[in-house]
């Protein structure tokens, strides 16, 4: 269980640090990234799942 969570807080810093690199350029851009980061984590997270 906390081998889970660490994982998923290690891949939500991941998302915010892609979206920060992102940011430079476009906020608008920054937020779709960050978007797009949530829906594919969300989805490999559900794949897993029994």
């Amino acid at each position: 269980m906390i081998t889970t969570l660490l994982d998923l807080l290690g891949a939500l810093l991941v998302l915010c640090a892609v979206a920060l690199f992102v940011a430079q350029w476009s906020i608008p851009g920054a937020l779709g990234a960050a978007g797009a980061g949530v829906l594919v984590l969300s989805w490999l997270i559900d794949r897993r799942a029994p």
